[in-house]
């Protein structure tokens, strides 16, 4: 397949680099940074989770082909950016391939009705990467994980989720395909944007990993922004991690603080979210005003929101 993937950064990097293996892959980058990126070759450090655990630390480089205009010739662009940048993109992008299919990589809270109002039902799906990481100058390091959530919205999206799925598959990536691909957002975008709002107070996560206050603030704002998600209609019985955020708080903290520290897969994968604050903080404000409208109880995102206040 041709693909095209909106930007270098770390999703579209990982991406490029995974598809590539299997397809012809094209980065679409402003006319400005065509020169400086067009066959850039950057090495990367990641843990590749498609392969057994002796063999997950691979490195190698990656090498963009880059183009400056998109068109409809390519099977698939892949759009990969912030939240708040994404109607702006898709305003741009839609202009010079009005007829592509186009897989969304961001998270979703309340930009649904832009993206029906942009593309048509049948020639987008959601997704969300399973993997992160961080560049070190011109060296990425990152994971990339053997699963990717991709989901349709609409019925008319079948036919392009299910030639998505065999895309990713033929690179030794599985989909995880949930009923409501919205409701799995909202309930990733709960379990990361108060992080996210606590993370900025520091930009560091060892500082924050020893506030041991203002992390479990961080787990009671979750439990309350799934109480938004219920009022908006998700079945939370359906979501693991909403069962793991209830258990005591004295039991969650240090399992939470281990896997920060010891486990070399959310390593990689939370450098992502010190490179992604700005989102999360501009997420959590979203769903904050969200709870407000729906008249959720609401003290410890309160305690959160004067943070960024």
């Amino acid at each position: 397949m041709k693909i095209l993937i909106v930007g270098t950064g770390v999703i579209g990097t990982i991406y490029g680099s995974v598809l590539s293996e299997k397809h012809n892959v094209l980065h679409f980058v402003r006319k400005e940074k065509l020169d400086s990126l067009n066959n850039k070759e950057i090495t990367y450090d990641i843990l590749d989770e498609r392969m057994d655990k002796k063999h997950q630390n691979t490195s190698g480089t990656y090498i963009y082909n880059c183009v400056d205009q998109a068109d409809d010739s390519y099977d698939l662009i892949i759009v990969p950016v912030k939240c708040f940048q994404l109607k702006e993109v898709l305003h741009m992008i839609i202009k010079q391939a009005p007829n592509a299919n186009y897989l969304l990589f961001t998270l979703d809270w309340n930009s649904i009705s832009d993206i029906d109002s942009i593309l048509e039902k049948n020639q987008y799906i959601m997704g969300y990467a399973g993997g992160g990481g961080t560049f070190k100058l011109d060296l990425l390091w990152a994971n990339v994980g053997n699963d990717i959530m991709l989901g349709g919205v609409h019925p008319e999206q079948q036919p392009l989720l299910d030639n998505v799925s065999e895309l990713f598959k033929s690179c030794g990536i599985i989909a995880e395909i949930p009923n409501n691909p919205l409701h799995w957002l909202w309930i990733h975008n709960v379990g990361s944007a108060p992080l996210g709002v606590a993370l900025a107070k520091y930009n560091d996560i060892g500082k924050l990993l020893n506030d041991r206050t203002l992390v479990k603030t961080s787990f009671l704002a979750m439990r309350e922004g799934y109480k938004i998600c219920k009022k908006r209609g998700v079945n939370l019985k359906q979501y693991g991690e909403v069962k793991m955020i209830s258990i005591p708080l004295f039991l969650l903290y240090p399992m939470f603080r281990f896997n920060f520290t010891k486990n070399p897969i959310m390593q990689r994968y939370t450098a992502h979210a010190i490179d992604s604050i700005d989102e999360m903080v501009q997420n959590y404000k979203e769903i904050f005003q969200t709870g407000s409208s729906l008249g959720i109880h609401m003290p410890n995102m309160k305690i959160l929101m004067e943070i960024i206040s």
